[in-house]
């Protein structure tokens, strides 16, 4: 009898087992040679090497950090800095780790990075060669760099150097009000967010055939996509829009996730919370708060929570009795003596507590749950508070939009996210408010310029993500002159936007 008709003479269910075995096993042969035969797409596509293109700038764009630096020997800021291999600040380093060694790594921007100083002033090496030479520094910060890059960046590369202590300097990047917000503009060029869709990525990502694919269609195009940064220039010349770069919400929760990334490796945490030279002026209970003081309250808080030490620099340089001049180059960046001082006390807490010894500095935290945050620097209508583009005579601002959103089913606790963004696919986002539901809504705009409208529905109430339905309404462009724009009626059941009668 023919090896057809035997097939033929089988039961149904091992015909289907039968096939099932023969399309797995045609499969698993297709996933050894694509993982042979294009092995360096599958590096790539797992971590994009830094980019060899030479440009205006010696940081280039990169599609999951936004834009990093070049290896190689740089002059910026004055002095000369060394980009190693992984993209980090300083020498090569031996991997594996030595046996033996500690290894401490620093996230932040150019404030952590070193804007300005030697390579070898930086606190982190000066830290380093206090401690002895079984300690090594790896500088993982880098300038203008947020939480959201640098959690990227550790995912990418600064893991691979086995760290044990994360040195978390995150604050004025994220703090800072910009042209961008990192959430929109990493969200757009990669998938950044936590959501199902993404979370299906990562298990179609078991397959080397999904990363070859992925790494050609959407990852490589992106290569010549995005921003070249210069991030010495003011945010006024780049279109300041009102917004934070990282909101205090996100903030607490990227502060959460570096610890939480330091813990699955067993790594200690110390908070560095960074100086500016403000901090320096006089100080009294009628001081009014400062546009990062809230930033700064998460970050100890935080610290709080997980047990983990705080280096408080601004205490540590009012101690000092120094100037201004002696701590400071320019506004927030530390000079040689003040990079100095941060290291020699950033050496002292870990001898002290016997970290470069294998000690633990863990300590028991609070344990509490993460709160919700507001920040007063940014008013919006689900705060109470004016609208923020709200002149200081109280009168309201001309530069809005008024209407109304219509939506049939919400569930409890979810939001409505509304936006405005420049026409065009831009990741921009120049303004934006949290509804509790449908109904009336004003949203404020900045300056004078036509605008589109984009709408997320959050039924769950955590922020947008990939899952949530979406509307952008890129066919019906609003010009914002001198006068509000009212009458602007959503139906989010549809999927229109009218406006006027």
């Amino acid at each position: 009898m023919s090896r057809a008709k035997s097939f033929r003479r089988l039961p149904l269910h091992r015909k289907l087992l039968f096939s099932a075995t023969v399309s797995l096993g045609m499969w698993l042969g297709l996933e050894g040679v694509v993982t042979v035969l294009y092995a360096p797409e599958l590096q790539a596509w797992e971590s994009p090497p830094p980019s060899p293109r030479k440009g205006v700038s010696v940081m280039q764009g990169h599609p999951y950090l936004i834009y990093e630096y070049l290896p190689g020997t740089h002059h910026d800021g004055g002095v000369n800095l060394h980009i190693n291999s992984l993209g980090l600040r300083g020498p090569e380093l031996e991997s594996p780790k030595p046996a033996g060694v500690r290894r401490f790594i620093t996230t932040g921007d150019s404030s952590v990075f070193g804007f300005g100083v030697r390579d070898e002033e930086v606190f982190s090496s000066v830290a380093a060669d206090a401690l002895g030479d079984s300690v090594e520094a790896v500088v993982g910060a880098t300038p203008g760099y947020s939480s959201y890059q640098s959690i990227n960046l550790l995912r990418l590369r600064g893991l691979s150097t086995e760290p044990d202590l994360f040195v978390i300097g995150n604050l004025w990047s994220d703090n800072n009000f910009d042209a961008f917000v990192d959430k929109e503009t990493i969200a757009t060029l990669t998938g950044f967010e936590e959501s199902a869709s993404s979370k299906a990525k990562k298990v179609m990502s078991n397959s080397a055939i999904y990363r070859v694919a992925d790494w050609k269609l959407r990852v490589r195009p992106q290569l010549d996509k995005v921003r070249v940064v210069d991030w010495q220039q003011s945010s006024e010349d780049r279109g300041q829009i009102g917004l934070r770069r990282v909101a205090i919400d996100d903030y607490a929760a990227n502060l959460d996730n570096l610890v939480e990334m330091a813990k699955a490796r067993d790594a200690d945490v110390v908070f560095l919370l960074l100086s500016n030279n403000e901090d320096l002026g006089p100080q009294g209970p009628d001081n009014a708060p400062k546009a990062w003081t809230p930033y700064r309250d998460v970050m100890r808080e935080t610290a709080k929570r997980h047990g983990a030490p705080v280096l408080d620099v601004p205490e540590l340089f009012r101690a000092s009795g120094l100037s201004k001049e002696d701590l400071f180059l320019d506004k927030m960046h530390p000079t040689a003596r003040g990079h100095r001082m941060i290291g020699e006390a950033l050496a002292e807490l870990l001898s002290e507590r016997g970290w470069h010894e294998g000690a633990s500095l863990w300590e028991e935290g609070t344990g509490e749950p993460r709160p919700s945050y507001t920040d007063p620097f940014l008013k919006s209508q689900d705060d109470g508070g004016p609208d923020v583009n709200t002149p200081t005579d109280g009168t309201a601002s001309e530069l809005r939009i008024e209407g109304s959103i219509a939506l049939s089913d919400l569930p409890a606790g979810g939001r409505i996210q509304v936006e405005v963004v420049p026409p065009g696919n831009s990741p921009t986002v120049l303004q934006s408010i949290h509804l509790q539901g449908p109904g009336d809504f004003v949203l404020p705009v900045n300056q004078a310029r036509d605008v589109i409208v984009r709408v997320y529905v959050d039924p769950e109430g955590d922020g947008p993500d990939a899952d949530d339905a979406r509307h952008v309404f890129e066919d019906d462009v609003i010009t914002i002159v001198d006068s509000p724009i009212t009458g602007v009626r959503i139906d989010l059941d549809a999927g229109t936007l009218t406006i006027g009668d």
